[in-house]
């Protein structure tokens, strides 16, 4: 998607482009699932994706993967936007690509949000004004882009809760592990060598 946007890749080469690349792009090994193997479902569906992707008409595009460092406070925000554009009305749009498959809820979405947000205050630096509208496009089973509105009063919110959270963590000395099952069974990068996965495993033999 990157290399359609920035004009290095025709938009009927893009599942070829897929196809040859993402073994080498993706060499994780994806958590076990008894109902379906999660790499060959994953794979499909975005090469489905690409197929029927018909491109990006009548719109203006003003950055793509731009990476930023913006200054918050005494610490900085770092962070890459996967696509801003105008529309054909003028709008200015903030896009994030994202594999999941859908939102659970609202609150879910609007927690997601926070990062676009976040993003937005580079777009108000760069642009001299906050996007119209932001996007998140899931690719893997939705055609159509999730749209948030923007609003002023939810970017106060995200910004609050980056400056809260920087705060949790520049006063935190204690760090307990949160050891849920699924995650650090499958996803944690320390799970090889964590000793309360270690200790996990060992329960479950003895069992």
């Amino acid at each position: 998607m990157e290399k359609y946007a920035k004009g290095e890749a025709e938009l009927w080469d893009l599942p070829q482009i897929y196809e040859w690349q993402f073994d080498a792009a993706v060499p994780e090994k994806f958590p076990y699932n008894k109902y379906v193997n999660l790499r060959d479902s994953y794979y499909a569906q975005g090469l489905n994706f690409l197929k029927n992707f018909q491109g990006y008409e009548d719109i203006k595009i003003l950055g793509v993967e731009e990476e930023f460092v913006l200054d918050i406070d005494d610490w900085q925000f770092n962070g890459i936007i996967d696509l801003v554009f105008q529309d054909e009305d003028g709008r200015l749009i903030i896009r994030d690509y994202k594999s999941k498959a859908s939102f659970k809820n609202d609150d879910e979405k609007y927690k997601y949000a926070r990062q676009l947000y976040l993003y937005a205050l580079y777009v108000k630096e760069k642009y001299g004004r906050y996007p119209d509208e932001l996007q998140f496009l899931m690719f893997r089973k939705q055609k159509d882009p999730v749209r948030i509105p923007f609003n002023l009063e939810d970017l106060n919110e995200a910004l609050q809760w980056a400056k809260d959270t920087v705060c949790i963590i520049r006063n935190a000395f204690d760090y307990p592990a949160q050891c849920e099952e699924f995650y650090s069974e499958n996803l944690c990068n320390h799970r090889e060598y964590c000793p309360l996965k270690i200790k996990s495993k060992y329960k479950k033999k003895k069992r």
